[in-house]
C-alpha cells in the first residue's frame, strides 16, 4: 500500500497509509472501531475504491483491478456462505468460476475439507444451517483458500465465536499459515488475538498507522501513549525531565530512559509500567507504599488497584494461598528503574 487514502465526503477514513507486507507474513491491522482498518482491508480486496494512492500485489498494480482478478481470498466475520448450497458446493464455487475441471475441483475440495478437519464423507452434503458456528467458519476459510490465492484477507473472522472455539481456530489458522506459507492480512480489534497470531501488527488510529512492529516490540516498546494504552493495560506516570536521559518521578526518585528510545527536546513524557512489572514486596524493599482500593480475581492472577503517591497503579499479583488481599490493606511496591520505557504524553 502506497499513500493510500479513502474519503467519504468530508470524512477521511484512511489517511495516507503506506505499508509493505512481506510474502508469507501474517500481518494484523489492529485498532478500535472507526480507526480505518476494515476500510483499508476493503481497498486491498477491491470492494472499496481508493480516493488516492496505489496497491501492488507483487509487481502488479491492482489499484483499479476488480476483486475477482486480484488473486486474493477473503474471509468475512459473517461467514457469507450461500445458504442454498451444500458445504461441497460452497467450497467448489470459486473453482467453478475459474472453470476448473470436475476431477480437479473434487480433489481440491476434498483436500481442503480434510485440512480443516471436516471430512467430505461426513460434511460435503450438509447445508450451512446444519453446521455449528466453528464449522461454518472453517468452510468460509477453506473456500477462500481452495483456489490458492496470493493473499488471504480476513475481517474479524473470529468475532462471532465463543472463546474456546476462537482459541482452537486460531491454532488451526497458525498451523495452516505456516504449512501453506500464506500471506495473511488480518483485521481485528482484539489485542490478544493480534499478539498471538501476527508476525507484525499495524496499530491504527483515526485512519493512520501509529506504529508497525512485531508483537513484543509493540507491547514492550510502544512509541505513543495511544499504543501503550491500546496494547494491554499500562500504568502511565507523569515524569519531569532532570537531564537529557534522566526523569524524576512524583516522589523524587530518578529513572533513566532506555538508550534505544528517541527523546525529543521540549516533549513531555510518561513512564510506562505494565501491571506485571510492579512487584509486591516487604516494606524494607519497597520503593513506595500504597493502599489497596479494589481487587479482581482473574484465576491465574489477581488484579489490584493500589492508591500510591504516583496515583492509582494497576498491579497483577499471583494468587497465593498464604496471602489474601483485602481492601484498604497497605502494600509495599517496587519496580525496575533501569532502562525505563517512556512514551510521549498525548502521543
Amino acid at each position: 500500500m502506497s499513500n493510500l487514502t479513502k474519503e467519504y465526503g468530508l470524512i477521511r477514513a484512511v489517511d495516507n497509509v503506506s505499508l509493505d507486507i512481506e510474502p508469507g507474513e501474517f500481518l494484523s491491522l489492529l485498532g478500535p472501531s472507526g480507526s480505518g482498518k476494515t476500510t483499508a482491508l476493503m481497498m486491498l480486496a477491491g470492494f472499496e475504491r481508493a480516493t488516492s494512492g496505489t496497491i501492488h500485489i507483487g509487481e502488479k498494480d491492482v489499484t483499479s483491478v476488480p476483486p475477482f482478478a486480484r488473486g486474493i481470498g477473503m474471509v468475512f466475520q459473517s461467514y457469507a456462505l450461500f445458504p442454498h448450497m451444500s458445504v461441497y458446493e460452497n467450497i467448489a464455487y470459486p473453482l467453478k468460476l475459474r472453470r476448473m475441471s470436475k476431477s480437479e475441483t473434487n480433489d481440491r475440495v476434498r483436500r481442503a475439507m480434510d485440512m480443516v478437519k471436516l471430512p467430505a464423507d461426513t460434511f460435503a452434503n450438509r447445508l450451512p444451517q446444519q453446521l455449528s458456528g466453528g464449522q461454518r467458519q472453517r468452510v468460509a476459510l477453506v473456500r477462500a483458500l481452495v483456489y490458492e490465492p496470493h493473499v488471504l484477507l480476513m475481517d474479524e473472522p473470529m468475532g462471532a465465536l465463543d472463546k474456546n472455539l476462537r482459541d482452537e481456530l486460531k491454532l488451526e489458522l497458525l498451523s495452516l499459515q505456516e504449512r501453506l506459507r500464506l500471506t495473511i492480512v488480518y483485521v481485528t480489534h482484539d489485542q490478544g488475538e493480534a499478539l498471538m497470531l501476527s508476525n507484525r501488527a499495524a496499530v491504527m488510529r483515526d485512519g493512520r498507522i501509529e506504529q508497525v512492529a512485531d508483537p513484543e516490540t509493540l507491547y514492550r516498546r510502544p512509541q505513543t501513549q495511544f499504543v501503550a494504552n491500546f496494547l494491554g493495560e499500562a500504568n502511565l506516570i507523569a515524569v519531569e525531565r532532570s537531564s537529557e536521559r534522566e526523569f524524576r518521578l512524583p516522589d523524587g526518585q530518578v529513572v533513566r530512559s532506555s538508550p534505544d528510545i528517541s527523546i525529543a527536546t521540549g516533549q513531555a513524557y510518561l513512564l510506562m509500567l505494565r501491571p506485571e512489572e510492579i512487584e509486591i514486596c516487604s516494606d524494607g524493599e519497597a520503593m513506595l507504599r500504597g493502599r489497596v482500593q479494589n481487587i479482581v480475581y482473574l484465576g491465574s492472577s489477581v488484579r489490584l488497584g493500589v492508591e500510591t503517591p504516583m496515583g492509582v497503579l494497576t498491579v497483577l499479583a499471583k494468587p497465593n494461598q498464604s496471602r489474601r488481599f483485602e481492601r484498604n490493606q497497605m502494600l509495599g511496591l517496587r519496580f525496575a528503574t533501569e532502562a525505563a520505557v517512556l512514551v510521549p504524553q498525548n502521543g
